[in-house]
C-alpha cells in the first residue's frame, strides 16, 4: 500500500467517523468518544457502497444538523419530550422560539454542516471496490460486524424482544437515540386517555379552596424572596403574611419533561404504566369542584398527555389565552372563587417567563431593567393580587401553591436568559400561601424546608396538595417520587454541577 492510498483509507475512516460524532460534539466526554466509535464501526459496512452512502450521508447530516440545533437550546441530544413539544408547539410560539436564535447558534450549526457535507463528498467520491479492494483483516472485521448484529438479533428473538426492547439496547448507538425518541413518545401517545387508578374516598379535606398556580421558565436565581439580589423581583409578596418560598429541584429542562412530576409526581411513562392520578383526579375524587384556566399554547390539534391530564378531571376546563399576558386569567379566577361549591380546586396553568420574554410583561406598567426580572416582577404582582383575591372570597381554609415547572439558564452562564442545562434551569421557586383560618387550625402541612440548600423536588408539590385534600399521600399517590430524593437523569443532583455550574 502506498502512503496516497494509506492517507486516503484514514480520510475515508475519520471522514465516516466525523458523521457519528454529533453525541460527542455535544458533550466531549471519553464515554462518548467510546461510543462514537462503536457506532461508527457497526455501521462501517454502510459506508462501502455508493447507494447505501446516498440514503446514510443525507440522513446523518440531517440528524446531526437537528440534535446540534437541538443542544444549543437544551444541552442534549432529541428525545421523546422534545418530539412531545415539537408537535404540540403552536404557530406563535415557534415564531417566538425561532427569534431566540442568535449568531452563535447558526455559527455552530454552519460549521457542523460544512464538515459533514464535506465528509460526504469525501466519502462518496472515494467510495468503489476499485479504489477499495478488500484485504483480509477488512474482510475479517466486516464478518465479525456482521456477525455481531446478527448475535445481537438472535438473542432478541430467543428473549421475546419487542421493537422498544431493541431500541432501548442500542440507544447509545448513534443515531439510534432517534429511534428511541420515537418509540417511545409513540407509548406516551398511545397511553395518552389512561384512566388512573383512585384510592377510597378520604376523610375531612384540612383545605376548602385551593388555588394552585402552574409556572413556566422561572428560575429560582431570579427571586429576591430567595437571594436575589439584582432586582426585588417579589416586592409585593414580601410583606404578605402565610407566605413562604423555597428554592427546589425541577426534574426536567422543558415543558413536557417537567411538567408530569408536578401533576402526578413521576415522570410521564412511569404515570403511565402505573396509572396513576393527578392531584387534580384527586381532588374531584374527593369532592372538590374542579376547575383548569389555561394560558399556555399548545397545538389544539394534538391532544397530548398533558392537556389531557388537566381536562380529565376538571369540571370546568377553558383554555383562555394563547400565550397572553397572565392577567387575563384573573377574571375566570374570580368567577370560579366566586362558585358556591363548598370545596373547590382552580388550577391557572400560566405562560410566565416563556420565551420570547419580552412578550410576557405589560411594557407599560415594567420599563427598563432586564426583561426577565420584569416577567418575574409581573408573575409575582399577579400572585399578590390573586392571594388576595383569594383571602377576601373565604373565611374557610384556603392556600395558593406556586411552582414553576422548570427555569431558564440566565447570565454569566448564558448571554441573555433561554433554554440550557445549567443550573438555574434546574432550581425553581415554590410558594405556598395560608390563610389566617389555615394557620390558626394548625393544618398547613408544610414541611420543615431551610432557606439556603434544595432540599426537595417540585414533586412536594402534589404531595402538599393532595394532603391538603385530607388523604395519606403514602395510599393516594403510592407511586410518587419522593421529593427528598434529589436525582436528576439518575445522578446525584449534588453531583451534577460539582465543578461548574453552567456544566453538569
Amino acid at each position: 500500500m502506498n502512503q496516497s492510498s494509506f492517507v486516503t483509507r484514514l480520510g475515508y475512516l475519520l471522514a465516516w467517523i466525523l458523521l457519528f460524532s454529533p453525541p460527542f460534539l455535544i458533550r466531549a466526554t471519553g464515554k462518548e468518544v467510546g461510543y462514537t466509535l462503536l457506532a461508527a464501526l457497526f455501521f462501517y459496512p454502510l459506508a462501502l457502497s455508493r447507494k447505501s452512502l446516498a440514503i446514510c450521508i443525507p440522513l446523518l447530516i440531517l440528524v446531526g444538523t437537528a440534535n446540534i440545533f437541538h443542544a444549543q437550546f437544551l444541552g442534549n441530544m432529541i428525545d421523546e419530550f422534545s418530539v412531545a413539544t415539537l408537535l404540540r408547539t403552536e404557530a406563535h410560539e415557534a415564531a417566538e422560539f425561532l427569534n431566540l436564535i442568535n449568531r452563535q447558534m447558526i455559527l455552530v450549526v454552519l460549521c457542523w454542516l460544512l464538515a459533514s457535507l464535506g465528509c460526504g463528498y469525501f466519502l462518496f467520491k472515494h467510495c468503489s471496490e476499485k479504489a477499495f479492494p478488500f484485504a483480509k483483516w477488512q474482510k475479517k472485521i466486516l464478518l465479525g460486524i456482521g456477525l455481531l448484529w446478527t448475535s445481537f438479533f438472535a438473542f432478541g428473538v430467543t428473549q421475546q424482544f419487542t421493537a422498544t426492547d431493541y431500541v432501548q439496547k442500542l440507544r447509545h448507538i448513534y443515531p439510534m437515540h432517534m429511534a428511541k425518541a420515537a418509540v417511545r413518545y409513540g407509548d406516551l401517545e398511545k397511553e395518552v386517555f389512561y384512566q388512573p387508578t383512585l384510592p377510597a374516598k378520604p376523610g375531612a379535606a384540612q383545605v376548602n379552596t385551593l388555588v394552585v398556580v402552574i409556572g413556566e421558565s422561572a428560575s429560582s436565581h431570579r427571586w429576591s424572596l430567595l437571594g436575589y439580589e439584582g432586582d426585588d423581583t417579589n416586592q409585593s409578596l414580601r410583606q404578605i403574611a402565610g407566605l413562604r418560598a423555597y428554592k427546589v429541584m425541577a426534574h426536567g429542562l422543558n415543558t413536557a419533561k417537567a411538567l408530569p412530576y408536578i401533576l402526578t409526581g413521576q415522570s410521564a411513562l412511569d404515570s403511565q404504566k402505573n396509572a396513576s392520578p393527578s392531584f387534580l383526579d384527586l381532588a374531584r375524587h374527593a369532592g372538590y369542584k374542579t376547575f383548569v384556566f389555561s394560558n399556555s399554547r399548545f397545538n389544539d390539534k394534538s391532544e397530548d398527555m398533558y392537556s389531557q391530564i388537566l381536562r380529565r378531571s376538571a369540571d370546568v376546563y377553558a383554555k383562555v389565552g394563547n400565550g397572553a399576558h397572565d392577567e387575563v386569567m384573573t377574571s375566570w379566577l374570580e368567577k370560579a372563587l366566586a362558585d358556591e361549591a363548598p370545596y373547590k380546586l382552580v388550577v391557572l396553568h400560566t405562560y410566565g417567563s416563556h420565551p420570547d420574554i419580552s412578550k410576557r410583561y405589560p411594557h407599560s406598567r415594567y420599563q427598563g431593567g432586564d426583561a426577565y426580572d420584569n416577567s418575574i416582577r409581573y408573575t409575582s404582582d399577579l400572585l399578590a393580587d390573586w392571594i388576595h383575591m383569594l383571602d377576601t372570597a373565604t373565611a374557610e381554609p384556603s392556600a395558593l401553591l406556586y411552582v414553576a415547572d422548570h427555569g431558564l439558564g440566565v447570565p454569566p452562564c448564558v448571554d441573555s436568559p433561554r433554554h440550557g442545562n445549567d443550573q438555574s434551569v434546574l432550581e425553581v421557586p415554590l410558594a405556598y400561601w395560608t390563610n389566617a383560618a389555615l394557620r390558626a387550625s394548625e393544618a398547613e402541612g408544610l414541611p420543615s424546608i431551610s432557606d439556603g440548600a434544595i432540599e426537595h423536588s417540585t414533586t412536594l408539590a402534589p404531595e402538599m396538595l393532595v394532603a391538603a385534600q385530607g388523604y395519606d399521600v403514602r395510599t393516594a399517590m403510592p407511586h410518587l417520587e419522593d421529593s427528598r430524593r434529589l436525582h436528576f437523569d439518575g445522578v446525584p443532583y449534588a453531583e451534577l454541577y460539582r465543578d461548574d455550574a453552567c456544566t453538569p
